[in-house]
């Protein structure tokens, strides 16, 4: 299985440099020329994909639906649609959502205020962001509902999978990841210019607008058998989540030791994959940066 963790097209909370976390904000016209760029190339390389799973917030669901466009129908005739999940949303930043990274103006956050109640400071109602533990949460509940099950259906079968989310729940989810795997069986193909060197298990992740990171999932042919002992329950699911300690870092938390993915093997292809955008420009006059509208025509149809 080939597996392709993508990030959404540009927004304009991004051209801000602000946080937008859980708001639904809108592609800019530079965006959707990202998308439909990243669709065409997978498209002209004949990566078909099997599953399209992605975030059910707008920038993320059209990013998965422009990639789906080209796609030939599948087997059966029916057309690749993108399968959404809230599990895949980006990070709750509560307050701080559409304030700009390190803005002077971004509140402090009084930790003695009862939760909802105002800072003394500011006159915007303080509310906490999303803590680790609930984006791991949700993370390990969409491998348990989603991924694990379209792995273990048929594990020989040769399946292009996309994920599109967020930069920051997908650096969680790829930790959740790799957890899945004997840290010895995850490897790097050589050249990946985002490595320094070590173990591929620590490898730590970023993600481009419209940048994708690429892995081959495989079952050693050596395993006697390719299906788990018994399936990950949901209980399994919450004790393992439950048990992280909440911070910013790599978390040593992990699902239990019988349910990693012994006998498979992981190869990271391209991290940040971005060569799509080769000689794609931003639109000049404000045009690129601009909030995209669905009414007006495509943007190269402006200049010809």
């Amino acid at each position: 299985m080939r597996v392709f963790l993508i990030r959404h097209g540009e927004t304009v909370h991004n051209i801000a440099q602000a946080w937008a976390g859980t708001t639904d904000s809108a592609l800019t016209n530079h965006g959707m020329l990202q998308i439909e760029s990243l669709a065409h190339t997978f498209a002209s390389n004949s990566i078909h994909f099997d599953s399209v799973f992605a975030s059910d917030l707008s920038r993320a669901r059209i990013t998965a639906e422009g990639i789906c466009r080209p796609q030939p129908p599948k087997k059966d005739g029916g057309l690749v649609t993108p399968i959404l999940t809230s599990d895949l949303r980006e990070r709750d930043f509560g307050s701080l959502e559409g304030v700009r990274w390190q803005s002077p103006s971004t509140p402090s956050i009084d930790a003695s205020a009862p939760p909802g109640h105002s800072s003394r400071s500011t006159s915007i109602e303080i509310i906490e962001k999303e803590t680790t533990v609930s984006m791991r949460q949700r993370s390990l509940s969409f491998l348990h509902s989603h991924f694990l099950p379209l792995l273990f259906d048929d594990p020989t079968a040769k399946r292009n999978v996309a994920i599109v989310a967020h930069g920051i729940i997908l650096r969680v989810l790829w930790n959740c990841f790799v957890e899945l795997f004997d840290p010895m069986s995850i490897s790097l193909m050589p050249g990946i210019a985002a490595w320094e060197g070590g173990p591929a298990a620590l490898l730590s992740p970023s993600w481009s607008n419209t940048g994708f990171m690429e892995l081959s999932i495989r079952m050693k042919q050596s395993w006697p058998s390719p299906r788990p002992q018994r399936q990950i329950t949901s209980q399994e699911v919450r004790v393992a989540s439950s048990s992280i300690v909440d911070n910013e870092g790599p978390s040593s938390g992990s699902l239990p030791g019988d349910i990693l993915l012994q006998g498979w093997s992981m190869k990271i292809l391209a991290v940040d994959n971005k060569e799509h955008l080769a000689g794609l420009r931003r639109t000049r006059g404000g045009i690129g940066s601009a909030s995209y509208d669905n009414r007006q025509k495509r943007i190269d149809q402006f200049f010809k």
